[in-house]
């Protein structure tokens, strides 16, 4: 008790000195509040352009000016949310509750979206949909959670319903064009996705994610002319973004420029040791040039992170081939074949569920083997956990995370999914033939 009373008193002492300071000073003390009032609006556009770690630092500023302002709290506990801190930004909400006597609409809100960030998005999705379709001033920063939500779990069809409604709800914002090209290229419509980049490229040229994006498509297209305009772009706009230079390498090995390719290539590969296209771009390099054998680590790389990398893997076949390595080349090309098919069955599947949703079981879980087979386990158990959702004793998804978590020495969550798999059923045994019946004028009745 004496400890809180002391704080308390030095708090007030604090607050007493800060205020005589502000009275004493003047003129500096309003030039001070203006300066305040600056962060405040400053933090605003940061946590509204994602600049989370700039927002942090002027609103720990005006909490110590402001610290009894729920509006602060709020913001505060917006952009905690955002950098994924749920503890302080529910602490910052509990100060709204205690500030206000009451847990607001905004405070409700700010709650329900930090629920959709902590995974329970398809708890809350319709009380949040509801509120946007009342037509609530923050249906954008609403419609903007639930979509990262689903495309965090490539689950397409919730997420391009929910990024239409933002493109409804904010047709002038770039972000959500972006976001629905990235979705889109994932269903196999890369035409559209390709307007999509090109509209968020209208409303915010310097957006620079979509401006890569869309300048690696036109290199996947192996078409250098389309995407070179962009990547000068780029080069004047963040020269010091290592992609830039890796891209515009790629651009230059399509053009048939080896020795400049070579060069940005090589500069990239340091600087990003882990770009599969820049690794395997320097393999194709190195084949064309007749040295496969400084192409291989390369691609070797690039599978020990990826083993599913279809494009690292289809070169591997060129590079064996050209050391006269037959036997492996054709068990890469048997590899890739296997690939293929699983990353084109992965497709269709996602592709179904974003075209006709079901809450069948079967459906989920196929998706989670494939990416547990692919190495992609945070997909792969999300997808088994939406199985287990749709269906509670699904058994082969409980068979699979047994064995997952038992590869994984993990007992306890291993022996759980065991004790929800039913006992096999035993044969039942064949009837026991039963002793003939004596009848009476039979034989031994004769007697």
């Amino acid at each position: 008790m004496l400890q809180s009373v002391g704080g308390m008193v030095r708090r007030r002492a604090g607050t007493a000195l800060v205020l005589a300071v502000l009275l004493t000073a003047g003129g500096a003390g309003a030039g001070f509040c203006v300066h305040v009032h600056r962060q405040w609006h400053a933090a605003e556009a940061d946590v509204r352009a994602g600049r989370l770690e700039e927002a942090q630092a002027r609103l720990g500023i005006c909490l110590r000016v402001w610290p009894r302002d729920a509006r602060v709290h709020l913001l505060a506990a917006r952009a905690a949310r955002l950098r994924g801190d749920f503890e302080t930004a529910e602490a910052h909400l509990n100060q709204c509750i205690q500030l206000e006597g009451e847990a607001g609409e905004a405070t409700q809100i700010e709650f329900l979206l930090m629920r959709v960030q902590r995974g329970e998005v398809d708890e809350v999705a319709p009380v949040l949909l509801n509120i946007v379709e009342d037509g609530h001033p923050e249906a954008p920063l609403i419609l903007e959670t639930l979509s990262r939500a689903y495309m965090h779990n490539l689950r397409y069809g919730p997420a391009l319903r929910s990024l239409n409604l933002w493109i409804r709800e904010a047709p002038d914002a770039a972000t959500p064009y972006h976001w629905r090209g990235w979705v889109l290229e994932r269903i196999n419509d890369s035409r559209s996705a390709m307007k999509d980049y090109e509209r968020a490229l209208e409303l915010d040229p310097d957006l620079f994610p979509a401006r890569l994006r869309l300048a690696e498509m036109w290199l996947e297209r192996s078409n250098p002319p389309e995407a070179l305009p962009h990547l000068e772009y780029l080069m004047r706009q963040s020269p010091e973004r290592p992609e830039v230079p890796a891209r515009l390498g790629q651009c230059r090995l399509l053009q048939g420029k080896p020795e400049e390719a070579r060069r940005l290539l090589e500069a990239a590969v340091e600087a990003l040791p882990d770009d599969a296209a820049v690794r395997i771009s320097l393999a194709r390099l190195e084949i064309q040039q007749g040295r496969p054998e400084k192409a291989e680590p390369h691609l070797r790389h690039v599978l020990k992170s990826d083993p599913t990398d279809t494009d690292a893997r289809f070169t591997l076949i060129a590079c064996l081939q050209a050391q006269g390595r037959r036997e492996e080349a054709a068990a890469a090309a048997a590899q890739y074949q296997k690939d293929t098919a699983m990353l084109k069955e992965a497709n269709r599947l996602l592709q179904n569920e974003a075209d006709r949703p079901t809450r069948d079981p079967d459906a989920a879980y196929k998706i989670g083997a494939l990416f547990l087979r692919a190495g992609q386990e945070r997909l792969g158990l999300y997808w088994l956990h939406q199985a287990l959702e749709r269906d509670a004793h699904h058994q082969p998804t409980h068979r699979t995370l047994a064995e997952l978590y038992e590869q994984k020495g993990d007992r306890k969550n291993a022996a759980a999914h065991r004790r929800m798999l039913a006992p096999p059923r035993k044969k039942a045994a064949p009837p026991r033939a039963e002793a003939p019946t004596r009848q009476k004028g039979g034989p031994a009745g004769d007697r």
